[in-house]
């Protein structure tokens, strides 16, 4: 446009308004505007747009806008002269060529707008000297418009002004300059010095301004012509907006670039319907045909792609308009106080879907649509059931399609992980008003809109076409479709149905179909990991069941069916298990088929999960029995509970109290006594029974009962507590819980044992056994008291042979239980060992443990069993010892065999003092030395036997053991020396006597006589020495005749060790040769004398 056309002659225009004033031409017509003063403008500011910046969903609008100063009516405010911005006095308005000056400045103005926006460069200088002053410009141009629409009717406003006005506008305002114009906005509002931003905002004023005046005027053409014109250029603005956001930035941005055109819009909205009164026009078709013909022209092309963008633009600005309505009169967001009741109709929204479904959206565009659908289908309007048909006639197509957009958020499990999980995650969506997560997929949307809309359909009185839904959706369900269903497919109509499902009401009638419909899916017919998913399904509908209190007998029972047909997969049945804690807190009465869930099926998915699914199931089963005491319970089919528990689960519990380490099968088995009449007697069979792998069970158990409220036998009591004292340690929690029950029991405190004891880290088992060992060997103890306290150890220690597992012998726990062992006989070994009884304590410690077949047939016992015994080995001897092993056979042989089959596997260590540790401790505690001599007599016996001159294998072992004894024993020890040797000097020279003079023994025991003879008891002791003379001259009674050269040669070599010890029996030795040559009766020996010449020679040389 040409510059010039609107530069005006200011020096005629002034004289001529001189002139004018001066002979008040106009004074009539000026009386007639200012008279009129009903519909003026309070306030010193006429209204007009200031921007806050970008818009926001829930802005709110401007207080000084239009709105809040009552310009969504039909005859708006005007303005009074005095508030216009000209400079003139309000009476000089009224002169025809002041407003002519006026209008011409307000062309030339809106000129200087467009050409500084769009660029022309000759004006650039103008517009950097009017940085300032662009306000001023553009509200000049909008106080023109107050003006003219202050003066509407009036004959002083010629018509060509608006024309001209409007004509410049339109032909100005093409699309290219709003591409320019429609981001103008800036937070800094009217404060902003940037020409675009007055330009914008000022086209807006201009253009709401221009149809109140022009619909004032009756021109009904013109004005719907202009309102049309209006809408478009808006639609624009939104146009190019959407073009600046992401897809994913659709749901949470406005579609209104600016408060000031949002605000726009919402003054058309409220107007339309007001201007256009009775006609078939409204604001909804004035806008769809807006939108059809902003397609054909901004929006060319038959593509998919054009026709999607532009649905999304049309979804987008249609969900931004409706949600107008949610503000107040005043411009206030009230989305709580508006009532939304808008006809589907009104936003097309079955046809612009159709038209979208048919251009082939992908899944995000499917996610964005829906968000913006929903909406207008729940909130801002009534529900459109068509809308959801044509949903359903898209996806039921696609079921088995994973609605997918390829990000990594789409890569995470689609699945739920239980039927609790999938009753709660739909729960919980189905709870929120509105969803604006791209998270969920397209058809999560659809069954979320759908649930939604059939709860609400009933409350406004359209339960028929709830019906009608239901069976379109019903419809497309055949057995065959179902079974081709795949994993993705079966997860949707999981979903779906629970949508179906959470939004009714009452059940009673859908959920039977809706069961029947999953039960399609037979388990047998489908691969693993379907029927995992089906599962899941079953297990939601029945929960839905259990809160809503249907009857679950013919349902639960096609379910086990169908997993009896699988064999009772696990994977499946694990399934039903995570369910199971959910089901049963949901029952109170118990009375809807409960019971049937606590069959065959359970018992077998425990023994084939693994530890933890064990746990949740005994847990599950421990919280329900707790609760078949509640009184609606009771007065329930709380015993048909009992008889499913004990007729399928019992069993069960027993198995895998033995087997697992669960620390939930002691509360379940305390549970399972507390329901039986005959408690006691279950008690005793779970702790007599054989021995669980949790070392911790039995006391676990105990203190179950007796947390219950149980009272069990004090000898039971003592007997879990001694048990675990083996098993586990003074320390363990169980152990610890346990002593209180314990010292509060009339039997323990008979025992009088010091409490200090059984603390500080003490072993409490021998405090124990030895306070009952000490009350039996009494003097006032009579017999039948002995005989009590015998039973009492014996009940004490009841089944104590199947308290250490086989494959724990080798462990740290098999050296206790020996310990227990050795603790136990040499306390207790009078009333451990009860004669001629095969059952006793000792008798059975003997067979099972310390003297077991295999070891008496020479099999070497395992691991550091050897270690074991070695340590217990003098305790066992001592205990054994204060029982009569001279005159009873059965113990005399047991103590043999100890020494005969044990001290062989004594030689683990080269140390040889370590080895002979056990024979040194016994020699050491034995006072009187009248039982280590009967050992050391046994060893000897067994070990230095002497066959065909050859000594046995284990010889030199004895012979290092009885050197070592004789080292350890300290020189004032004399009668620890003169023990050992009545034990074994006789045995030792009777072996050196008869063993081959090349046998390693032999010289073994020729040292073990330097260190005799070196040993400073020896040399002070008087009586050790006759001793071993003694035992000499013994030997030469006893073997001198048959074993002559044996003997000399004996003799012979101690002559050379010890001369001073045979030089004194030297005449008894010639006294006892010449006896045997007096027997002989053939005169001197030859071979005798030539002996005694030989020692004669030894100890003269000495």
């Amino acid at each position: 446009m040409d510059y010039d056309l609107f530069q005006s002659d200011d020096e005629e225009i002034l004289a001529t308004f001189i002139q004018a004033t001066q002979k008040q031409e106009t004074l009539s017509a000026q009386i007639d505007v200012d008279d009129s003063e009903e519909d003026l403008v309070d306030g010193l500011h006429l209204p007009e747009f200031n921007c806050s910046g970008r818009d926001t969903l829930k802005s709110q609008l401007c207080e000084g806008g239009f709105l809040g100063n009552g310009y969504a009516q039909l005859d708006p405010p005007r303005s009074r002269l005095d508030y216009l911005c000209f400079d003139f006095a309000p009476a000089q308005l009224a002169v025809g060529a002041v407003r002519n000056y006026l209008y011409g400045e307000a062309c030339k103005n809106v000129q200087k707008l467009l050409t500084v926006v769009m660029g022309q460069q000759h004006l650039q200088a103008t517009a950097a000297s009017m940085n300032s002053g662009w306000y001023r410009v553009r509200q000049q141009v909008t106080h023109f418009y107050h003006l003219m629409l202050l003066l509407r009717g009036n004959e002083l406003l010629p018509s060509h002004f608006l024309d001209g006005f409007r004509q410049l506008l339109n032909d100005q305002l093409d699309a290219d300059t709003w591409k320019v114009l429609y981001f103008a906005e800036h937070n800094k509002g009217n404060d902003c010095q940037a020409p675009a931003y007055h330009l914008y905002h000022g086209v807006l004023e201009w253009r709401f301004l221009d149809l109140h005046i022009l619909y004032a005027s009756g021109n009904d053409q013109a004005f719907l012509g202009q309102l049309e014109r209006t809408l478009d250029d808006l639609i624009v603005c939104a146009g190019h907006h959407y073009r600046s956001k992401h897809r994913s930035e659709l749901i949470h941005s406005s579609p209104f670039m600016c408060r000031c055109n949002k605000e726009l819009w919402l003054l058309l909205k409220r107007l339309i319907p007001k201007w256009l009164g009775e006609r078939e026009l409204d604001f909804w078709t004035l806008f769809h045909k807006a939108m059809q013909r902003h397609k054909s022209l901004h929006f060319q092309g038959e593509s998919n792609a054009i026709s999607l963008a532009y649905h999304e633009l049309y979804s987008w600005l249609r969900l931004g308009l409706a949600r107008l309505d949610e503000y107040n009169s005043e411009g206030w967001y009230q989305p709580d106080h508006s009532p939304l009741t808008a006809a589907p109709e009104s936003f097309q929204t079955a046809s612009l879907l159709k038209q979208f479904l048919a251009s082939q959206p992908d899944e995000q565009q499917r996610r964005v649509y829906l968000i913006q659908l929903s909406p207008l289908q729940l909130q801002l309007g009534k529900p459109d059931t068509d809308v959801l048909c044509q949903l359903w006639e898209y996806f039921h197509r696609s079921l088995n399609c994973n609605f997918s957009v390829g990000t990594e958020l789409d890569q995470l499990p689609l699945t739920c992980s239980n039927g609790s999980a999938y009753v709660d995650r739909y729960n919980k969506l189905l709870s929120k008003s509105h969803i604006e997560d791209l998270n969920l997929s397209s058809f999560t949307m659809y069954a979320w809109m759908l649930g939604k809309t059939l709860k609400l359909l009933p409350s406004q009185g359209r339960s028929n076409q709830r019906q009608k839904l239901l069976g379109r959706i019903f419809s497309k369900f055949s057995a065959a479709k179902l079974l081709a269903l795949n994993e993705p497919g079966i997860h949707h109509v999981i979903e779906l149905f629970l949508c179906l499902l959470l939004c009714h009401e009452d059940l009673s009638e859908l959920a039977p179909k809706l069961r029947e419909m999953l039960l399609c899916l037979a388990l047998e017919k489908l691969p693993p990991v379907r029927r995992i998913l089906v599962a899941k399904g079953h297990m939601a509908l029945l929960l839905l069941h259990a809160q809503h209190r249907l009857s679950m007998d013919d349902y639960v029972s096609k379910l086990l069916n169908q997993l009896a047909t699988i064999r009772n997969d696990a994977e499946v049945g694990a399934i039903y298990v995570g369910s199971l804690q959910a089901i049963f807190n949901l029952a109170d009465d118990f009375n809807r088929g409960e019971q049937q869930l606590l069959g065959p099926w359970l018992a077998h998915y425990v023994e084939k999960c693994g530890q933890a699914s064990q746990d949740r199931v005994w847990q599950t089963l421990h919280n329900l029995i707790l609760r078949l005491s509640e009184r609606r319970a009771v007065a329930g089919n709380a015993s048909g509970i009992k008889e499913a528990l004990q007729q399928h689960i019992m069993p069960l519990v027993r198995t895998q109290y033995v087997s697992s380490h669960s620390s939930w099968l002691p509360k379940l088995a305390a549970n399972f006594i507390a329901l039986e009449n005959n408690g006691d007697k279950l008690l005793l069979g779970f702790l007599q029974g054989p021995e669980p792998i949790n070392m911790a069970a039995s006391a676990q158990l105990l203190l179950q009962v007796l947390e219950d409220g149980g009272r069990p036998a004090s000898s039971t009591i003592l007997q879990v507590w001694v048990k675990s004292l083996v098993l586990l340690n003074a320390q363990h929690e169980s152990v610890l819980a346990l002593m209180p029950h314990v010292t509060q029991l009339e039997e323990f405190r008979l025992l009088a044992i010091d409490p200090t004891s059984l603390e500080g880290g003490r072993e409490p088992l021998c405090a124990f056994f030895g306070a009952l060992g000490r009350r039996a060997q009494q003097e006032e103890a009579a017999a039948h008291v002995r005989m009590q306290l015998s039973h009492k150890l014996h009940a004490y220690v009841n089944h104590f042979e199947l308290w250490l597992p086989p494959d724990r012998s080798r462990s740290e726990l098999g050296s206790r239980f020996y310990s227990f062992l050795a603790i136990v006989i040499y306390n207790c070994s009078t009333l451990a060992y009860v004669r001629s009884k095969p059952s006793c304590f000792f008798h059975l410690a003997m067979v099972r443990f310390l003297l077991t077949t295999q070891l008496q047939a020479g099999v070497p016992p395992e691991g550091r069993l050897p270690q074991v015994v070695h340590k217990i080995f003098p305790v066992l001897l001592q205990g054994i010892g204060r029982l009569p092993y001279r005159t009873d056979a059965y113990v005399a042989k047991t103590l043999e065999q100890l020494v005969q089959h044990w001290t062989p596997h004594f030689s683990f260590s080269s140390n040889a003092k370590l080895v002979a540790r056990p024979y040194a401790t016994l020699l050491q505690a034995d006072v009187d030395g009248e039982l280590a001599q009967f050992v050391l007599q046994l060893l000897v016996t067994q070990f230095l036997v002497v066959q065909r001159r050859r000594a046995g294998q284990h010889a030199g072992l004895v012979i290092t053991i009885m050197q070592q004894l004789i080292e350890s024993t300290g020189k004032e020890q004399e009668e620890q020396l003169l023990t050992v040797l009545r034990g074994v000097h006789i045995p030792l020279l009777e072996h050196v006597m008869f063993v081959d003079e090349v046998d390693l023994s032999r010289n073994q025991v020729f040292g073990l006589y330097k260190v005799l003879i070196s040993h400073d008891a020896y040399k002070r002791s008087q009586a050790v020495r006759d001793m071993c003379s003694n035992h000499l001259r013994s030997l030469a009674e006893k073997h001198l005749a048959h074993c002559t050269y044996f003997y000399f040669q004996m003799l012979i070599n101690l002559a050379e060790l010890a001369p001073d010890l045979v030089a004194p029996i030297l005449s008894f030795i010639r006294e006892q040769a010449e006896q045997v040559e007096l027997k002989r009766g053939a005169g001197e020996d030859v071979g005798i004398r030539k002996c005694l010449q030989r020692l004669q020679k030894v100890l003269s040389r000495v």
